[in-house]
């Protein structure tokens, strides 16, 4: 399972390379699809129920933040 793989949020500041992640995580939709296997990727595009919009990191969003990352989809960035 892939998760937060999206534009918005592998833009953000991480402990690793976003783009190191990026390029590993890849590999397996790439290796599935080659021998013919399903791959099913999933798009967040709304916030948790219950989930809390204060504090102090307040995180503004560009407006393609909910687009899978290119290399998901097969793609070159």
């Amino acid at each position: 399972m892939v998760i937060d793989l999206q534009k918005g949020i592998v833009g953000l500041q991480t402990t690793r390379p976003a783009g190191e992640i990026v390029v590993r995580t890849a590999q397996l939709p790439r290796a599935f699809r080659e021998r013919g296997l399903p791959v099913v990727l999933v798009q967040v595009t709304a916030r948790a129920p219950g989930r809390a919009d204060g504090g102090p990191r307040r995180i503004s969003f560009t407006e393609d933040w909910t687009e899978l990352v290119p290399e998901l989809l097969g793609c070159t960035p």
